[in-house]
């Protein structure tokens, strides 16, 4: 059978840019629908607006601690960040717009997507056909059902950024990622947050040494985060939001201006034809597939947040990278999730790659931030680099809480691809002073432990009468 297009990716965001104008540059005639915004979630309410903004109000927050800065005037407009977010975001809009993909030889269709069948899509009434269909149609915040919450304004990361006067009262409903950098983002301009969570801690997923040490942090930036806690419901009055919230028997109210949801996401499904086609979804409409990120429907894959099992851009593009290859050669990659980065962008940022230190029988190796020189000079309060070893000293694993750790953490990447040992680390020459130094550092003090005292000794009388 002759189709339209070999494939048909359906959502403009990371994961289905990448598969279009990797398949188009490979020679495969593509088709690209969107119904929204080309550059999806990343370019238009996440990575790209959410940094942009955490940029403003972290260079505000260290301002404020430099003492001799001390004469300046702190007070920052809301709406100057907001229109530097946007301008940010237009200027990265042209990379990711329907010029350049059709420029690269891709077909956009603007509207949304139904699938009929296995290769046919239905969009603006017209059907086109595909030898394969890429569903990349990504997230979006999810919406708890909270009692009274329809009857108020609130905010999610799709809407935060239209913000044009600072809240006086902030409140964040969630403690992960996207909670807890704008809530430390928002008290760094100058907000009274509170941060409501169900779980008991934050970055549960992290080393144990990273909950405390960020508990400790985001309290003294100002955040009130109230752990453990059930919502209850939303009122308003006025201008006045008022939560309710439950623990252990123990009702408080919290009143607020504003209040921001960061619950976690759900899959964009809604809409696609999927029951009918036999494609399964699991929890929140995610799209279960195969290793293969084959749906059930042997024709049709999916890459990106509407799969996950992580939710990042970077990731998104490692997911398309396997559906190109996979809907265009033979040989079918598998996907492999052992080395998958991710970072908290809080101040300071919290970032890990590879094993945790209680998946296995490992070594860890620890050392604090204060002992590099570096961070003495950048007034770098708290932070630790933590790596992870198997028996055979190959290094498994990373986490480090820094200023920059989302920067560092790419060292450990290339070093565990590479199964390099922590001695392996011995053999660079790191510029003086970086934070850098900490991989050798903390390779340094692995070979002295190791350093037995009869190594000592013999080193003594052969070498040094």
């Amino acid at each position: 059978m002759k189709y339209d297009y070999h494939i048909i990716v359906i959502g403009a965001g990371s994961a289905g840019l990448v598969v279009a104008s990797g398949a188009s540059n490979l020679g495969a005639k593509v088709a690209l629908i969107e119904g929204h915004k080309m550059g999806g979630d990343c370019l238009n309410y996440g990575c790209v607006p959410s940094k942009t903004f955490l940029h403003s109000a972290h260079t505000l927050q260290k301002a404020k601690k430099l003492k001799t800065l001390n004469h300046m005037d702190y007070d920052i407009q809301l709406d100057h960040v907001m229109k530097n977010v946007s301008d940010v975001i237009s200027d990265i809009a042209p990379h990711d717009s329907i010029e350049r993909y059709e420029s690269l030889g891709v077909k956009v269709y603007e509207g949304y997507a139904s699938i009929k069948d296995g290769h046919t899509v239905l969009v603006n009434n017209q059907e086109i056909t595909g030898k394969n269909i890429v569903i990349a149609t990504g997230s979006s915040p999810f919406i708890p059902d909270i009692q009274g919450l329809n009857q108020v304004d609130y905010h999610t990361n799709e809407t935060i950024f239209t913000l044009k006067k600072k809240p006086k009262r902030l409140i964040v409903l969630g403690a992960g990622p996207i909670g807890l950098e704008l809530g430390q983002g928002f008290s760094h301009l100058g907000s009274r947050v509170t941060i409501i969570s169900r779980s008991k801690e934050i970055f549960k997923k992290e080393e144990p040494e990273v909950s405390g040490l960020m508990m400790d942090k985001l309290t003294r930036d100002g955040l009130d985060l109230k752990l453990g806690y059930k919502i209850l419901k939303v009122d308003k009055k006025e201008e006045s939001i008022f939560l309710h919230i439950e623990k252990d028997g123990q009702v408080e109210i919290l009143e607020g201006d504003q209040i921001l949801l960061a619950l976690g996401r759900q899959a964009n499904t809604s809409g696609l034809n999927l029951q009918a086609l036999g494609v399964k979804t699991l929890d929140k409409g995610f799209i279960k597939t195969n290793n293969k990120l084959m749906t059930d429907c042997p024709s049709i894959y999916a890459c990106g947040d509407v799969v996950g099992p992580y939710l990042f851009t970077h990731m998104a593009s490692y997911q398309a990278s396997i559906v190109i290859q996979n809907t265009i050669f033979p040989i079918k990659r598998k996907t492999d999730y052992t080395r998958v980065p991710w970072v908290t962008y809080t101040l300071p940022e919290v970032a890990h790659i590879g094993k945790l230190e209680n998946h296995g029988d490992y070594d860890s190796h620890f050392i604090h931030l204060k002992d590099n020189d570096r961070a003495k000079a950048n007034h770098e309060e708290i932070g630790f680099l933590k790596l992870i070893t198997d028996k055979k000293g190959v290094l498994v694993g990373a986490s480090m809480v820094s200023e920059h750790a989302g920067e560092q953490i790419a060292l450990a990447n290339l070093a565990i691809s590479k199964k390099m040992k922590l001695k392996d680390f011995l053999s660079m020459t790191v510029p003086y002073p970086t934070q850098a130094e900490l991989f050798q550092r903390l390779a340094l003090n692995q070979l002295k432990d190791s350093f037995k005292d009869w190594q000592k000794n013999l080193v003594k009388k052969l070498f040094l009468k």
